[in-house]
C-alpha cells in the first residue's frame, strides 16, 4: 500500500499523460490501511488490556518521532517546493501542489503548530486553507490515525459491548450519525469521514476471534463468504469496492492459504522481502515526496525535460532515494522508540 502511494505520486509528477487517474487511485491505498489500523488496534485494545496512559505513550511513540523528523525536512523544503512546482513543464498535480505549497507558506504557524500535534485534520478549511495538506501532504492520514488512536478504546470497548447492551449499541449509532453530519465541515482527515472504514477493520477482529470460531469449518467459510461480499460489492459499484475487497481478499487468504487458490497471496504477503518492506512501510509512506521534490529539483538543474527520460529517472531517484532513507529511519529512530514503547508496557510501576 505504501508503495502504491509512492508511484502515484510519481506518476502524478511526471510529464507523461496517461487515459486513467493521474495518481493511479493511490486513495485506496489508504482506505486499506485505515482498514487494516481498526484492525490492528482492535487486536492491541482488546489482548493487551493495557491503561489508557501506557496505551496512548506507545502510540505516540510509535508515531510521532519519525512523523517529526519527516515533518521538520519537508518544512525546509517548503520553499524549494514552491520553486519546484512553479518551474514545471507538467505533471498533473504540479498545479496543485504549488497551491498547496504556497498556502502552507501563506499560513506557515497555524500550519507548523497544526502538524505538529498531527491535528491539522480537524482544522475547519475556512480557519486554514489546504491545512490539512501543509508540507508534509501524505500526513493528513497521520492526523486521521491520530484522531482515531485517541478515541479508539472507547469505540472498540462499545463494539465489544454492543452485542449485548443496547444503551452501548445505541451510543455507537448516535455517534456514527454525529460523525457523518459533521463530516462535510472539516477537511478530508477529518475522522467522521472514514468511520465506516475504521469499523470495518475493527468488526473483522471480532468476527475471526468471537464470530468464526464458533464455525466448524471456518476456513472454507470465511473464503466463501469473501467471495460472496467481493462479487455483491462489484456488482453494486461502490466507491469503496477496491479497498474493501483487496482487504478481504487478503484476510481470505491468511486463513484459507491452500484453498480457492489463494495460497499464492498468502505466500506473497509472508515472502521474506515484503515483511521486511512492510517494517518500513511507515518511514516509505512519509519519506517519498520530499525525495519526489529533490529528484524534480535535481533533473530540472540537470535541464532533463524529455518526458520520457524525465520520468525513469525520476522513478529511480524516488524509488533509491526512498529505500535508503527509510531504513535510515526505520532503523535509527522507529525501532528504538518502539522498543522503548514494549519497555514502558512491561514495567509493573509503569501500569500503575
Amino acid at each position: 500500500m505504501a508503495l502504491w502511494v509512492l508511484i502515484g505520486h510519481w506518476a502524478a509528477t511526471i510529464y507523461l499523460q496517461f487515459p486513467w487517474p493521474a495518481n493511479l487511485g493511490n486513495a485506496y491505498a489508504v482506505d486499506v490501511f485505515v482498514i487494516l489500523s481498526g484492525f490492528a488496534i482492535a487486536t492491541l485494545v482488546e489482548r493487551k488490556r493495557e491503561t489508557y496512559g501506557i496505551y496512548i505513550i506507545r502510540r505516540v511513540l510509535r508515531i510521532f518521532p519519525v512523523y517529526w523528523f519527516y515533518l521538520a525536512i519537508s518544512i525546509a523544503l517548503a520553499w524549494v517546493s514552491v520553486d519546484v512546482w512553479t518551474n514545471a513543464a507538467g505533471g498533473e498535480a504540479a498545479a496543485n501542489r504549488l497551491q498547496i505549497s504556497i498556502a502552507a507558506l501563506d499560513n506557515f504557524w497555524p500550519n507548523v503548530i497544526s502538524h505538529i500535534v498531527a491535528l491539522h485534520g480537524v482544522v475547519p478549511r475556512n480557519m486554514v486553507p489546504n491545512g490539512e495538506y501543509a508540507f508534509l501532504g501524505q500526513a493528513w492520514s497521520i492526523s486521521l490515525e491520530w484522531q482515531f488512536y485517541l478515541i479508539a478504546p472507547l469505540v472498540i470497548g462499545l463494539g465489544a459491548r454492543a452485542a449485548g447492551s443496547f444503551k452501548a449499541c445505541l451510543i455507537l449509532i448516535i455517534g456514527l450519525f454525529v460523525l457523518s453530519y459533521v463530516s462535510p465541515r472539516f477537511p478530508y482527515s477529518f475522522i467522521g469521514r472514514y468511520s465506516a472504514f475504521f469499523a470495518i477493520g475493527i468488526a473483522t477482529y471480532f468476527l475471526l476471534n468471537v464470530g468464526i470460531p464458533y464455525l466448524a469449518h471456518r476456513k472454507i467459510a470465511i473464503a466463501a463468504i469473501a467471495l460472496l461480499i467481493v462479487t455483491a460489492l462489484v456488482l453494486l459499484e461502490l466507491p469503496a469496492v477496491l479497498p474493501i475487497s483487496i482487504w478481504i481478499i487478503a484476510t481470505a487468504s491468511i486463513l484459507a492459504s491452500g484453498q480457492f487458490g489463494l495460497s499464492a497471496i498468502a505466500g506473497f504477503l509472508r515472502w521474506k522481502p515484503i515483511q521486511t518492506l512492510g517494517l518500513m512501510s511507515y518511514s516509505v509512506y512519509l519519506s517519498h515526496m520530499a525525495v519526489i521534490v529533490l529528484g524534480m529539483l535535481a533533473l530540472e538543474k540537470a535541464g532533463i525535460t524529455s518526458p520520457y527520460l524525465h520520468a525513469a529517472l525520476l522513478l529511480i531517484i524516488t524509488l533509491a532515494g526512498t529505500l535508503i532513507i527509510s531504513i535510515a529511519s526505520y532503523n535509527f529512530i522507529e525501532v528504538p522508540f518502539q522498543r522503548l514503547g514494549r519497555n514502558l508496557a512491561t514495567r509493573p510501576q509503569a501500569a500503575e
